[in-house]
């Protein structure tokens, strides 16, 4: 008798585990992405001709200007920099979208960053 119980209990127990499992709220996968914001700045001026774009993070706890590069390289600035405020005034230089938009920047032959979106 003592093993139809230990059996009926370990039955119990695979269900109510297997039910909790399934029963959990699928989290999106856009909350799984890390989000775009910067541990600390980079401390030295980036030749203007070298930056194709930049991003904002302005809502992090540390905010902060992301300037892409042409080598598609992610730095990040302190946006009360005077050269930093400068190029962001740039007509030339784009706001380009966060990383998590779906949009992919494609650099083309001249520097120049063309925007594609993702498939």
């Amino acid at each position: 008798m003592k093993v139809p119980v230990a059996a009926f209990f370990l039955l119990i127990f695979i269900l109510t585990t297997t039910s909790a499992s399934y029963s959990q709220p699928k989290i999106p996968e856009s909350v799984n992405q890390p989000p775009t914001c910067c541990l600390k700045y980079h401390e030295k001026v980036l030749p203007r001709k070298l930056v194709v774009g930049y991003r904002k993070a302005l809502n992090c706890h540390l905010p902060a200007i992301i300037f892409v590069t042409k080598k598609n390289r992610e730095v990040c600035t302190n946006p009360s920099n005077n050269w930093v405020q400068e190029y962001i005034k740039d007509p030339n230089l784009p706001l380009l979208p966060s990383r998590n938009s779906g949009v992919k920047i494609i650099s083309s032959q001249k520097g120049q960053p063309q925007l594609r979106n993702s498939p």
